[in-house]
């Protein structure tokens, strides 16, 4: 989402925009589906204020998925160890909590929304939805799974990203 409030704020500075997994709010009302509950998110964002090592290790494997490529889980979760807590928890927050839903329809650029066809953290509901609220955009599902897909599927996610520009 941070590359679309960008293409907002400074439109002229982009040609296209391409979304990995993208999602607008990750918790669920009404007739959205965002993925998560209002108490699944508060108690993974009080695991990662508690002890933000055991979350980044018990979580990463999960966001990763390709559960039959454990390094993938490995890498991921030693990336969220090398980071600083205090920037994780808070970039966590923003994250979890924000409501992006209204500012997709100012995209103004070509867009393009990869989504892997099973990932925990943004359901392929989300990505449709990310496609159907921003004008002039594609929706690819990658065959890929897990959130990761430029680390568990580079050259798919290439191909889909060279076709479009």
């Amino acid at each position: 989402m941070i590359g679309a409030l960008a293409c907002i704020k400074a439109p002229t500075r982009f040609g296209k925009l391409v979304m990995v997994g993208p999602s607008p709010r990750y918790i669920d009302d009404d007739a959205y589906r965002g993925g998560f509950s209002q108490m699944q998110i508060a108690e993974l964002l009080d695991f990662l204020l508690i002890n933000y090592q055991g979350w980044a290790v018990a979580t990463a494997p999960v966001i990763m998925g390709n559960p039959d490529r454990p390094e993938l889980g490995i890498e991921l979760t030693d990336s969220f160890c090398r980071a600083d807590p205090d920037f994780a928890k808070d970039f966590a927050r923003v994250t979890f909590m924000s409501d992006n839903r209204e500012d997709l329809p100012r995209v103004a650029v070509p867009t393009l929304v990869l989504q892997c066809s099973e990932d925990i953290i943004a359901p392929i509901e989300v990505g449709e939805y990310v496609r159907d609220h921003i004008p002039n955009s594609q929706f690819v599902l990658l065959e890929a799974t897990g959130h990761c897909p430029n680390l568990s599927a580079p050259d798919e996610v290439v191909r889909a990203i060279r076709a479009f520009v």
